[in-house]
């Protein structure tokens, strides 16, 4: 039974809309999965059969746990449809006779059609095709049936396929058809045609739903959206429920633009959940102001619940009556709108929920990141957001140095195992004399001496090697002077010793020429290098590095990405509970804890790369705010500030530096 007296009046607004569609701005905290139960519950008291109600999610987690809080809410078992968008139109492909297979196409089998579509296409390219490069043109062609963009999808493969991806692109369908098979996209994108083109099974699939709910509208993509318009007949009782400044999906097709599109097109009502349920005032004023920077958005002024009331059941964290934002300076929080002033080194009660503290460089970073996940109290849920998974290693890796627990969601690979981790360390260990044919391999062309697999055919020694070009005077001087580096680097510090690899013997150069036409992959090598560089400054030897990888590897592997070990878990049922979640942005993504400490909010980082335009500018800021507003108690925004400016502080920062 609904139960209207525990809604607040937009959330009442929302579970008792009538006929026609319904744009539901949420707001992060506000309770929107607590209203969409409601919702359902009201239209089964209304008289909608269950089965004729269809509740649309992203993820098969999102589903599943909308499924398993309407049934906590419901007397009985309906049967009430529950999926993601790819399960929903997968169904309805099936029942309608339009696909034959039981098991969509993988990467491996996708490879397999494309790889002789490409030889055709160019042999001579084919001829030095990587296999990163297979997975872009396939991306490429993903990001087209999200899209329906040839121009932006050809920009997502590699410069040399870009030209030819339109044929690329038809030659691939052609094939994958013959086959009667299809990829995860295509079951959105073939029951798009499906429903445009057969005017009969659309009439049917429109007849067979009375009421379509969808979460997270913010992150639909145009085939999504199209598909969704073919499926709602009228009064089109859709009802959107998304938040535009959440949209951080961009790089999947999703467009927050189908919001507006949605609102337009379908003429919709618009209400706004406004009172957030999760953090405090000062954490709600903070993120407002930072994603007040965007232009193209719906206004919103988002509130805290008064004196941490909310409606039951809506699992918002409550008000902790906490306003203003602190910036560090000398030592001290200069408290901007609180009671009391908070230190540098705790969050005193009374102190500003929002702390902005500056470093001279990394390693004095991750130094305070340590010392503060230390003090915050025993119970209180800590988290560590990043923007690149890449970043997340790193700290992982200082983290279980220092002997605090955490935990990760995504299954990663260690940061270790990175070619260029491995590519550096084989250098070094070659420096001291720990010789094998394998680490040579990995850098005798790295930069190029354009050494022949063959002249390692009786070992992997420099002489046995000099042996081999004992008539090519050109090849001796290349091999004297990797001598000379080796025993360079044998007598310099670890930190000087990586720093001379990348710099003086142009393993650098090596990666930026090897990643021309490949922005995104340099971005990528440069963090790389950038942290190898950074982590091998806190070990004095080799040995000790090496040491440091192996336990790190290892603890990877005993206890797992995702935290299974046999410990008491978090109520969420993600992660132990006492350890530190360290995830990425889009990771902690529908997540929220007590305390969020966000590491690195410098340009390059937050936002990421170089901003190529607004547009991506403002995905950007988006990406940070739903970071930002993770956080129920405190916020803490680590950046760097060195006098040299080469990496300055966010951008995103300034409406809170000001």
């Amino acid at each position: 039974m609904t139960d209207l007296s525990g809604l607040n009046e937009a959330q009442c607004l929302a579970v008792t809309h009538g006929e026609g569609p319904l744009l539901l701005l949420a707001g992060p905290g506000s309770g929107k999965t607590f209203t969409i139960t409601q919702r359902i519950l009201h239209l089964l008291e209304r008289g909608t059969a269950p089965e004729r109600i269809l509740v649309i999610t992203f993820t098969r987690d999102a589903a599943a746990s909308m499924q398993q809080r309407f049934r906590k809410c419901s007397a009985a078992s309906l049967p009430v449809n529950f999926g993601t968008f790819h399960s929903v139109f997968y169904h309805m492909l099936k029942e309608s006779g339009c696909i034959r297979t039981e098991h969509p196409l993988d990467q491996s089998r996708k490879k397999k059609i494309l790889l002789p579509i490409l030889k055709e296409c160019s042999p001579e390219a084919f001829k030095e095709l990587l296999q990163e490069d297979t997975a872009a043109v396939l991306n490429a062609i993903s990001f087209y049936k999200n899209t329906m963009s040839m121009e932006k999808a050809a920009e997502k493969a590699p410069p040399e396929w870009r030209e030819a991806f339109h044929t690329i692109l038809e030659q691939y369908e052609a094939a994958r058809g013959k086959a009667g098979a299809v990829d995860f996209d295509d079951m959105v994108w073939e029951c798009r045609k499906m429903l445009s083109g057969q005017p009969r099974r659309r009439q049917y699939w429109q007849n067979r739903f009375d009421h379509i709910l969808i979460d997270e509208f913010q992150d639909i993509n145009p085939v999504q959206y199209e598909t969704v318009k073919l499926l709602a007949k009228p009064p089109c009782n859709l009802f959107a429920v998304g938040d535009d400044d959440q949209a951080i999906y961009g790089f999947r097709g999703a467009q927050p633009e189908c919001l507006k599109r949605f609102q337009e097109e379908f003429h919709a009502r618009q209400l706004l959940l406004n009172i957030n349920y999760r953090s405090c005032a000062g954490i709600i004023d903070a993120s407002g102001k930072v994603i007040g920077e965007n232009r193209n958005r719906f206004p919103k002024k988002l509130s805290p619940a008064s004196g941490g009331s909310h409606p039951a059941g809506c699992g918002a964290a409550g008000d902790h009556g906490c306003n203003g934002v602190g910036q560090a300076g000398g030592g001290v929080v200069e408290d901007q709108g609180c009671k009391g002033i908070g230190q540098a080194d705790g969050l005193r009660p009374g102190g500003p929920p929002v702390l902005l503290q500056a470093f001279t460089d990394r390693e004095e970073q991750y130094a305070y990141l340590i010392r503060r996940l230390k003090e915050f109290p025993p119970g209180q849920s800590r988290a560590v957001l990043f923007r690149t998974n890449l970043m997340m290693q790193g700290v992982a890796a200082k983290l279980r140095g220092a002997g605090i627990p955490c935990v990760m969601k995504e299954k990663v690979q260690s940061i270790y195992e990175h070619f260029i981790l491995r590519d550096i360390t084989s250098y070094l260990m070659l420096a001291q004399g720990m010789w094998s044919r394998e680490r040579f391999l990995y850098v005798c062309n790295r930069p190029s001496r354009y050494i022949s697999r063959e002249a390692l055919a009786n070992g992997g020694s420099l002489q046995q090697v000099r042996a081999y070009y004992a008539g090519s005077p050109g090849q001796l001087a290349a091999l004297d002077q990797l001598d000379r580096q080796l025993k360079y680097m044998s007598r310099a510090s670890l930190k000087a010793a990586v720093t001379y690899i990348c710099k003086a013997v142009g393993y650098e150069d090596y990666l930026r020429e090897q990643s021309r036409g490949h922005p995104e992959k340099w971005q990528e090598w440069k963090e790389v290098l950038e942290w190898a560089r950074e982590d091998a400054a806190g070990y004095g030897r080799i040995q000790d590095w090496l040491a440091a990888q192996e336990e790190y590897n290892e603890s990877l592997k005993q206890k797992g990405n995702h935290g299974k070990q046999p410990q008491e878990h978090t109520a969420d049922g993600f992660g132990p509970r006492g350890a530190v979640n360290l995830m990425t942005v889009h990771g902690a993504k529908g997540l929220e804890f007590d305390h969020v400490l966000i590491p690195d909010c410098n340009e390059r980082v937050f936002p990421h790369g170089r901003m190529a335009d607004e547009g991506v500018c403002e995905e950007e800021r988006r990406i940070f705010y739903v970071a930002m507003t993770r956080a129920a108690k405190s916020l803490e925004l680590l950046y760097l500030n060195d006098d040299t400016g080469s990496r300055p502080p966010s951008r995103f920062l300034n409406p809170l530096l000001q």
